[in-house]
């Protein structure tokens, strides 16, 4: 803030009016010590169309001259002979009129900023949409997710498609990813959903009310897997060593998706990366109950196998 101090006090015919107010009290939320803006009206012409002739800061005062309609100055409304007595006043090194008239400036200039304002944020509202429910989810977004605003436009998109996720996934993390979403796949149903076949109100064969044969459906496109393929030995060790990785996939997955879809991560490596496994009292190296282990990964090594991260 300190450079927009010194550039709109070095020219600040640059800035229109609103566009200062927004800054200085911008500059007034960011200060330890609150700050007064002062508000008063060019009473001389000077030649110069901008709407802001004078900014000055001195300890906490911020003074802003303004060209602009008012009670009184170069666009003044008051009558003609009262102006005269403002400048003869002037001339006469008396600013007493002057400074009693600025009070009532003050307030007018105060409230066309805030209406202008506020006239602005609606146009913009109706007019961009897009825009301003991106700048919404800019408010919304936590500094835990910070790093994800590179990817603002593509999060704050209507639609999903696993295209758009794959790339972003792809340009996040330095493996290569791909994801996948089965087209069906068989699911148990579950108890309650079952067709009971009776007279009693408890069963739900009743007429209108359809019925299921078996104990298996087709779910279409119910979850996502999404494949972590790693170039070499090196780059599986460090997916495998690191207990974050696939957190943040999924993490970044959901924030895409913004739906409770399940997603499933899977390493896709070649045998030939794998170890035997191995009893040893080092964590990093030794086999632990639950993984996935082959126990003789030195046959077929260009053959690729999966295992769930997550």
């Amino acid at each position: 803030m300190k450079h927009f101090i010194e550039d709109l006090a070095a020219q600040p015919e640059k800035y229109d009016f609103s566009q200062a107010m927004r800054l200085l009290e911008q500059l007034q939320s960011q200060s330890s010590s609150p700050i007064q803006i002062q508000l008063k009206s060019e009473a001389m012409p000077t030649g110069n169309p901008q709407e802001i002739q004078y900014f000055s800061l001195k300890g906490n005062k911020a003074k802003l001259r303004l060209a602009k309609q008012a009670l009184s100055g170069v666009k003044g409304v008051i009558p003609n002979y009262i102006y005269e007595e403002l400048l003869a006043a002037i001339h006469n090194e008396d600013h007493s009129l002057q400074d009693f008239l600025d009070v009532f400036n003050q307030r007018h200039f105060e409230i066309t900023y805030r209406t202008n304002a506020r006239r602005w944020l609606l146009v913009e509202s109706e007019q961009n949409p897009k825009k301003t429910a991106l700048l919404n989810h800019f408010a919304a977004l936590g500094k835990e997710h910070k790093e994800y605003l590179q990817y603002s436009l593509l999060l704050s998109q209507q639609s999903r498609n696993l295209t758009t996720l794959k790339k972003i996934l792809n340009d996040f993390f330095p493996y290569s990813i791909d994801v996948e979403c089965k087209a069906f796949e068989q699911r148990l149903l579950p108890t309650d959903s079952l067709t009971r076949i009776g007279v009693n109100r408890d069963f739900n064969s009743r007429l209108g009310q359809g019925f299921l044969v078996g104990k298996t459906c087709l779910a279409h496109f119910n979850n996502l897997s999404i494949f972590v393929t790693p170039k070499n030995r090196n780059e599986f060790l460090e997916i495998q060593q690191d207990d974050q990785f696939a957190k943040a996939v999924l993490s970044l997955t959901q924030h895409y998706l913004k739906d409770s879809t399940p997603v499933a991560i899977y390493l896709n490596v070649k045998r030939s990366y794998l170890t035997k496994p191995r009893l040893s009292s080092k964590v990093s190296i030794a086999a632990r109950l639950g993984e996935i282990d082959y126990l003789a990964p030195e046959r077929n090594p260009n053959e690729t196998v999966k295992i769930l991260l997550l």
